[in-house]
C-alpha cells in the first residue's frame, strides 16, 4: 500500500494537469471509494462521463493539499476536492454519496458553503437507483456546467463575432475590415443538393468572389449538429450546425469564411435560423466565421440585386435542369450513362469560368447530353413529382434507397424545382401588389397600373410584374437550350396558375414553400404526372400542412400519393413497404392514363 500510493499520486497529477491543460470541462470524481469507484456502487459514474467526452478525475488519486478539516478520512478526500475544483475554472465537482449517510449530511454542508456559485452534483445511491436516472441527471449537470463556463468566459473577456458589413466588408472580431473579393475570404452553401451546392459556388467566382469547397451531405453533419440542437427543431437547423462546424474545422489557418444563410417567412421556421446561429456563433467563440445573407444593412454585400440576379439565377436555373435530367438518366440511360453524365457537369462547370463563359458552353453541353445513350424512350416511362421541403426533396441522403426502388420499377422522380419558390415569391409580390387595389395580378391590375405609372403604387406594380416576368423568361431560355438533348421532359412551370389552385385550400396570406407545396400537389396530373411524393423534414409545419390538405384530396381524386417525414436517418422498413406499394399504384395510374406523359 505504501509502494503504491505514491503511483496512483503521480497517475492522478497527470490527470488532472492534463484535464486543466484542455480547458474543457473536467470532473474530479469524489466519495467513499468503495462506492463512488465501483461499478456496482456508482452505476459506473466514471466511465458514463468518459463516453460523454469528458474526464473524470478521481479525487482518490489527488494527493491532499493539507490535513483536512474532519476527523473522518472520505470527508477530507471530499474536501481536499472542493479546493482544487475551486482553483480551477474548468474543473467540477461530482460526489457520490450513500443513502442516509451521516457523515456524508455534514460533509455537504461544508462542501456547499464552500462552492458558492459554482455547480456541482452529489449522487445519492442506494439499491434501487436506476441507470436512466443517473445518466438524465449526469446529462443535466453537465448542461449547467456548459451554461455556466459560457455566461464566465463572456464575462472575462467579450468576444465579437465577423460580420458581414455595408459596401461589400466582412469586419472581424478583432476590428478588421477585409473586403468580401479578398482571397481569404472563402464563401459556402449548405449544401442541400450537390448540384445547386456546386452551381452557386460557380456562380459567386463570377462575381470576382471566392468559393470554398463544396462539402458533400454527410450523417455526421446530422450528429454533430445533433449535439448542440435539443432535437426539437425542424432538421436542417442541425445539419446546417454539423455543416458550420464542418467549414470551421477544415478551414485553413487565415481563412475567413461565410456561410450562406435563406430567409423565409411563417409558419416556416427558416426565418429564425439567422438569430439562432448567430447565437451559436457567439457562444461557440466561432472565429472568423460570418453569415452570408445579402440585404439592405449590407448594401447586398455590395452589389445591387439586378447584379446578383444575374449572376445566381442562371446558375440556380441549370442546376435544376441538371437534377431532372439526372433523375431521368437514372431511369432510361445505359449503364455508363450516369458516369458520363457527371463527367461532363465536372467539364462544364471547369470551363464556366465567368458568366460569358457559361453562355458560350451551354449549347455545346446540351448537345453533348444528347449524346448520353439511353435503354428506353422517357416519354414511355411513368413520372412521379417529388414535392415539400426544398432541403429534403433534391438530396437522396432524405430518402436513401427510395429512389432505387422507383428506378427499379421504370418510374422517373422529378423533384419541383427550386426557382418555382423564387417565381412563387415573385408572383406573391405582384398579388400583394394588385391586392391593394381589390385586384388579382392580370389584364385589370395591369391595366390599373399603367393608368397610375407617375403614381407610387402604379410605378411599384410595374416594377414587381416586370422583375417576375424576366424570371419566367430567364427559366424559358434555358429550358429551351436544353429540351435538344431529349432528357429535359419538364415544360416550364407556371406559377400564377399554382398560385390560384393552392388559393383555393390555403390562405394565399400565408407566405412560404406551404403555398408552391399545395399547389404543385393540385396541379399534378393535369401537368402528366401519375403519383406524388411529399417529403419534409422532421418538426417541419410547412410540410405538415400541405400533408393534411393534400393527403385527402389526392386519395379522392384517385392521384397515388405517399408522405414521408425525414430524421435524417436510414428509412424504416414499414416505409419500404408503403413505397412498394405506391410503385403499384403509379404504375397502374399510368396504365390507366397512358398519354399522360406525352409532354
Amino acid at each position: 500500500q505504501t509502494d503504491a500510493e505514491p503511483e496512483v499520486e503521480l497517475l492522478g497529477k497527470a490527470g488532472l494537469d492534463r484535464g486543466i491543460a484542455a480547458n474543457k470541462p473536467a470532473i474530479v470524481l469524489a466519495g467513499h471509494s468503495y462506492n463512488a469507484f465501483t461499478p456496482e456502487g456508482s452505476q459506473s459514474v466514471g466511465k458514463k462521463l468518459s463516453s460523454m467526452g469528458v474526464a473524470a478525475i478521481p479525487a482518490d488519486c489527488l494527493m491532499p493539499e493539507a490535513a483536512g478539516p474532519t476527523s473522518w478520512h472520505f470527508a477530507n478526500q471530499v474536501m481536499n476536492a472542493v479546493k482544487i475544483v475551486k482553483q480551477k475554472p474548468n474543473l467540477f465537482l461530482l460526489c457520490v454519496s450513500n443513502f442516509s449517510c451521516t457523515i456524508d449530511a455534514f460533509t455537504q454542508s461544508m462542501l456547499a458553503s464552500e462552492m458558492g456559485s459554482k455547480p456541482y452534483l452529489i449522487l445519492e445511491i442506494d439499491g434501487h437507483t436506476a441507470d436512466a436516472g443517473v445518466q438524465t441527471r449526469l446529462e443535466a449537470f453537465l448542461d449547467i456546467v456548459k451554461n455556466y463556463r459560457a455566461a464566465q468566459i463572456s464575462r472575462c473577456s467579450e468576444f465579437k463575432p465577423a460580420r458581414l458589413i455595408a459596401g461589400g466588408q466582412v469586419r472581424r472580431g478583432d476590428g478588421e475590415q477585409i473586403a468580401l473579393a479578398d482571397p481569404r475570404v472563402k464563401l459556402y452553401f449548405p449544401n442541400f443538393s450537390q448540384l445547386h451546392a456546386e452551381a452557386l459556388a460557380m456562380s459567386v467566382s463570377w462575381l470576382g468572389l471566392h468559393p470554398g469547397r463544396v462539402m458533400p451531405l454527410t450523417r455526421s453533419q446530422l450528429d454533430k449538429g445533433l449535439q448542440y440542437t435539443t432535437g426539437r427543431e425542424c432538421l436542417p437547423l442541425p445539419i446546417c450546425i454539423g455543416q458550420l462546424l464542418e467549414i470551421q474545422k477544415r478551414r485553413a489557418p487565415d481563412e475567413i469564411a461565410g456561410f450562406y444563410m435563406l430567409e423565409g417567412g411563417a409558419p416556416c421556421v427558416i426565418d429564425a435560423y439567422m438569430g439562432y446561429l448567430e447565437r451559436f456563433i457567439d457562444e461557440q467563440r466561432l472565429d472568423d466565421l460570418f453569415l452570408l445573407v445579402p440585404g439592405a444593412d449590407n448594401d447586398h454585400c455590395g452589389y445591387d440585386q439586378l447584379t446578383l440576379a444575374k449572376y445566381t439565377l442562371p446558375a440556380l436555373l441549370v442546376a435544376d435542369i441538371m437534377v431532372e435530367i439526372e433523375q431521368v438518366i437514372d431511369v432510361v440511360g445505359d449503364a455508363d450513362a450516369r458516369t458520363r453524365l457527371n463527367q461532363e457537369w465536372e467539364r462544364f462547370i471547369a470551363s464556366a469560368t465567368s458568366l460569358e463563359q457559361f453562355h458560350a458552353q451551354l449549347s455545346g453541353f446540351a448537345e453533348r447530353l444528347a449524346l448520353l445513350p439511353r435503354k428506353r424512350n422517357p416519354l414511355d416511362c411513368p413520372r412521379l413529382l417529388v414535392t415539400g421541403d426544398f432541403f429534403t426533396r433534391f438530396s437522396p441522403f432524405f430518402m436513401e434507397g427510395v429512389r432505387e426502388i422507383y428506378n427499379d420499377r421504370g418510374i422517373i422522380l422529378k423533384p419541383v424545382d427550386l426557382n418555382g419558390l423564387l417565381l412563387y415569391g415573385a408572383y406573391n409580390m405582384v398579388s400583394e401588389a394588385a391586392g391593394e387595389w381589390g385586384l388579382k395580378p392580370g389584364g385589370a391590375a395591369l391595366a390599373k397600373a399603367c393608368t397610375r405609372i407617375f403614381q407610387p403604387d402604379g410605378k411599384e406594380y410595374l416594377r414587381r410584374w416586370l422583375a417576375y416576368q424576366t424570371e419566367k423568361r430567364f427559366e424559358a431560355y434555358y429550358r429551351k437550350i436544353f429540351y435538344k438533348s431529349g432528357y429535359l421532359l419538364t415544360p416550364q412551370g407556371d406559377a400564377s396558375a399554382t398560385f390560384a389552385d393552392a388559393s383555393e385550400h390555403i390562405s394565399p396570406k400565408i407566405y412560404g414553400e406551404v403555398i408552391p407545396t399545395v399547389g404543385d400537389g393540385v396541379r399534378a396530373e393535369v401537368e402528366g404526372y401519375d403519383g406524388i411524393i411529399i417529403i419534409g423534414p422532421f418538426n417541419c409545419l410547412p410540410f405538415r400542412i400541405a400533408e393534411a390538405i393534400l393527403k385527402p384530396l389526392s386519395i379522392q381524386r384517385g392521384m397515388p400519393i405517399l408522405t414521408y417525414e425525414s430524421d435524417g436517418y436510414a428509412v424504416s422498413p414499414s416505409f419500404i413497404r408503403q413505397v412498394e406499394v405506391h410503385t403499384q399504384q403509379v404504375l397502374e395510374h399510368r396504365a390507366r392514363n397512358p398519354i399522360n406523359n406525352a409532354v
